[in-house]
Formats: structure tokens, sequence, C-alpha cells
């Protein structure tokens, strides 16, 4: 690639860079690492793609994830007064100081590393289960059979979900994945809305009844840590949304990546011990998350030698920095399991940081291993280069993965 290759405007936005983003990545790393991309709404946003320009934007409190800042620009930009639905504005990720800093406070008191690891033995049951029905013919398609259910499973299970609802929980996923302020047609917001209906008498007879759930745990908080009604039931809007999408998300990418990188496969089977120190290096090789959640300049703010005015959209492109050769100088377009701490920036930074990270790579981690431990000679079904990828603003999902179970 030469540094006078031209790029449309929409040039994020193509069905070349949705299949294989990353030449076109390198060129504007090297070019115009800050860039404009237009969008055939007329609307334009600036996209970050080195590392440290990333990291500084993330960390920026003049680049804003508060949902109204978003609500307020869309609204200007459309000519018609739009708010954002409680559900969607009221959780920490959409959330800036003084508001988000007492949820985030009470989110990582319930949601742990040590919560995430106590539910090892029950996200294993469920991949089995998954696996028991994938293994009843010869061969599997493996995101909507495995990747896209098993986070939803285990997050209902998280929140306290019972077994019988789960179905509903995945259809309201596959919904929610999808979900626009602007979609006219009724059928998203009936969707979201007998989800908050759900959830209002689940977080209800939690209240009454607390478990040893995630739900449960924030309703009955000490004080000091107790949340909203509203705040819990966004906040399980939150994990149904983005915690499904990201993990579906890296659980199919991972289980890619080691069906095309054989050795490494073989590896991680033949050193059981060495799949958690791998999750990262396999996390940034995979880059599930395309774009980190869109922000807004709340003034002027210089990035990479470019100034962006105030009120526009700054996309930090995740995937871009995760193959940034300035922070991984050595092959970063190759999986290397003995990497040295690979500090991706797939779970962002600073503090947005996503509090689900390490429920993400306990179900990852298992997802793979379970699969390859009981198929370990499966294998594609179809050429590496048949592959393809859903077009999506935040994440890098397959829209499928077809393999030969048994070889």
């Amino acid at each position: 690639m030469t540094g006078t290759r031209t790029l449309s405007k929409y040039w994020m936005l193509t069905n070349e860079f949705t299949q294989n983003p990353y030449p076109v990545l390198e060129h504007v790393r090297r070019e115009s690492p800050v860039r404009e991309l237009s969008f055939p709404d007329g609307g334009r946003a600036w996209v970050v793609t080195r590392y440290e320009d990333a990291k500084a934007a993330l960390a920026d409190p003049r680049l804003s994830r508060d949902i109204h800042v978003h609500y307020r620009l869309m609204s200007e930009r459309t000519g018609r007064t739009m708010t954002p639905p409680p559900e969607e504005a009221n959780h920490l990720a959409n959330l800036e100081p003084p508001r988000h800093t007492p949820l985030r406070r009470a989110i990582s008191f319930a949601f742990t590393p040590r919560r995430a690891e106590a539910l090892r033995p029950k996200v294993e049951q469920i991949a089995d289960d998954l696996l028991d029905r994938l293994g009843e013919g010869s061969e599997a398609e493996l995101i909507a059979g495995y990747a896209d259910p098993l986070p939803v499973i285990t997050i209902a299970e998280l929140m306290g979900v019972p077994a019988e609802a789960w179905p509903d929980f995945l259809r309201w996923s596959t919904a929610l994945r999808t979900y626009s302020p602007t979609d006219g047609s009724g059928v998203l917001d009936r969707n979201i809305q007998e989800l908050s209906a759900y959830m209002a008498d689940l977080i209800a007879r939690k209240e009454r009844e607390p478990g040893e759930d995630l739900l449960s745990a924030l309703i009955h908080a000490a004080p000091e840590n107790r949340l909203t009604s509203t705040e819990i039931l966004s906040t399980g809007f939150a994990l149904m949304t983005g915690g499904n999408d990201t993990t579906a998300s890296l659980v199919g990418g991972v289980i890619a990546a080691l069906l095309t990188h054989p050795a490494e496969r073989a590896r991680l089977l033949a050193e059981p011990g060495r799949w958690g120190k791998s999750m990262d290096e396999l996390i940034r090789y995979v880059s599930p998350i395309s774009n980190a959640l869109q922000r807004v300049t709340t003034e002027p703010v210089e990035l990479g030698g470019v100034t962006i005015p105030a009120g526009e959209v700054v996309v930090v492109c995740v995937m871009s920095t995760n193959r940034d050769t300035d922070q991984f100088p050595a092959h970063p377009d190759e999986l290397d399991l003995d990497r040295h701490k690979p500090a991706h920036l797939s779970f962002g930074f600073g503090i947005h940081y996503c509090s689900g990270a390490h429920l993400a790579k306990v179900i990852t981690e298992i997802a793979a291993r379970r699969l390859f431990e009981r198929f370990p000679s499966a294998r594609l079904a179809v050429a590496p280069t048949e592959l393809r990828y859903q077009r999506s603003v935040v994440v890098r999902p397959l829209e499928a993965l077809p393999v030969l179970l048994r070889g």
C-alpha cells in the first residue's frame, strides 16, 4: 500500500473495509491518523487510529460519553427533539462524572472478578449443553449455535434470570443489537418495552427474595453503594446489549483465530495452563471491538495534530490501535501467544474501562477450551477467505462460522 492511496469520504463504511480493515487502517495511521469520516445522512465523525492518541482521547473529559450530550447533537442534526430512553440513560457507560462516579463504585463493588470466577462451573455447563446439541451432527454453525447464545445465557444467569426466560432473553438481545434511536418501525421499541417490563418485575422479585446474583447484590447493597431501581434496570440493559454483543463477537473471533492457527491451538490444548495467560493476545489479535463507543467534544480538542471543534463526534478505532506498530513493534498483524503484556484497548481505558472485562475473558476462555477439548480435530467448513463479517459501528462479529466438528 502506498501513501498516495485515495480513500472515499465514506472510507470506513465500505464492504471492503468491513471484511478486511487492516490495510486501510495501516495507511490511515501513517498518512492521517486523525481522519474525517462522512456519513450518508450528511453527518461526520473524526476517527482516531493511533494507540497513544486513542489513550489520550479515552481519558480526556472533554470527549463526553454523556448520552444526553449525544442526543442533543442528534436533535440538532435531525431537526427534531430526541431524548434517550431511561433504560439507556442511567448506566455508567452513558454517563460522565459526577453521576458516573457513584455508579462506577456500586458496579465495581458488586461486579467483581471473584463473582465472574464463581460463574466458571455454570459457564462450563452452559457451554457443554450447547456443544451437546451441536455435536449431534458432523457440521455446525458456531455463531448462532454457540458464540451468540453462550454470553446471553451466562449474563442472564449472572442477573438471576430463571432458565425458562432464557429464550426470551436471546430474542431481546438479538433485537437490541440493531437498536437505533431513528428507527420508525416500532419493532425495536416493543422489544425494549417487553424487556423493561420483565426486568422491572424481576427487580421487584429480587427485592422481596434476594439470591446469589448480581441484581440482588445491587438491590441489597450497603447504603453508600445502593442504586435506584431505574439505575439497576439501566445496568441490566447495558449488560444485555454491550455485554452480550462484545462477548459474542469475541467468542466467535477467538474460535475463528484458533481454527486458522492450528499450531497455537495445539499448544493451548497441550498446555491448559496457558489459556488464561493467552487471552489478552487473542483479544488484541481478534479485536472484537472495532470502535469504542462514540464521544462528543464539549470544547475544541487537539488530537494527533488535528484540532477537532466542539460539538463533533469522535470515534476511537480500537482495532487500529491494537495493530499499531508504535505500541506493538513486533509483527502486530500476527498472533503471538508469547507476546509480552499485550496492552490492548479492546476494553477501553480510563473511567470507562469495561466493568465486565474479566467475565468476558472467562466466557471466551471456556468457550474456546471446551469446544476444542470436545472436538480437537474441528476445522473450518469453508476457506478462511470465505468468512464474512457483519457491518457494525462498535463490534466486529462474524456472520457465520461453519465448521466440521470431526475433521
